[in-house]
């Protein structure tokens, strides 16, 4: 269950959503109810149109309010411009592995600098984590939500795949290990962003059966 200072949060972000064409996502911390009573909150806005400079200013500096108003931290690692908004169509284009085309069949490279966080293509690939990692539908589209997590759920399954070596059907645990830890050790923001194993599981199951990928059977764990 939430706390209400937490649920108030979410509630407030949530009334933000100005496009009903797209929808607002909650992820990180508040998503897991994991969060400290000064965590950053984790969004991401969706909507049909794009936002000019204008208007993502404006969502950017209501969205900072709602940190300021409720004491919590300011995260702007990945610049809010970068992480804040993207169209349908720039979801898309992350649910089905935009992001990852250039480094495809290999171990993405993670740069933790702004000149890498403010690339179109660590954009994408931040957009298809939110989508593959724990969050909190808040509102909005969605049908478009659904069809969009269901698409980067199936991408997984592949990505999965494009890293495993002997490039057969992967058993479940091996799709877990190639999307979890990179082949020297990264993991968590230094790869891939996922957090959470537990869910990651989860999204692999599905999209191993929705991309139609034959699942090999699982291996007895060595006691």
């Amino acid at each position: 269950m939430i706390p209400a200072p937490a649920l108030t949060v979410l509630l407030e972000a949530a009334g933000l959503l100005s496009d009903a064409g797209g929808y607002v996502l909650a992820y990180g911390s508040h998503a897991t109810g994991t969060h400290q009573p000064t965590s950053d909150l984790d969004l991401l806005y969706t909507g049909d149109h794009p936002l000019d400079d204008a208007d993502l200013s404006a969502l950017t500096a209501a969205v900072v309010a709602i940190h300021h108003r409720h004491g919590l931290d300011l995260d702007e690692e990945v610049p809010y411009p970068v992480k804040l908004y993207a169209t349908g169509h720039e979801v898309d284009q992350a649910a089905a592995l935009a992001g990852f085309k250039p480094s495809w069949g290999t171990a993405p490279p993670t740069v933790r600098e702004t000149w890498f966080l403010s690339t179109d293509a660590f954009r994408l690939r931040l957009v298809f984590n939110v989508l593959t990692s724990p969050h909190v539908f808040l509102g909005g589209n969605v049908t478009a939500y659904h069809q969009q997590v269901r698409c980067a759920e199936r991408s997984a399954a592949a990505l999965a795949q494009s890293l495993i070596a002997h490039g057969g059907p992967p058993t479940l645990q091996e799709a877990w290990a190639a999307l979890w830890r990179a082949p020297d050790g990264r993991t968590g923001k230094d790869y891939l962003g996922y957090l959470v194993a537990p869910h990651l599981l989860s999204v692999l199951t599905r999209g191993l059966t929705d991309h139609q990928v034959p699942v090999a059977p699982r291996r007895q764990l060595s006691r």
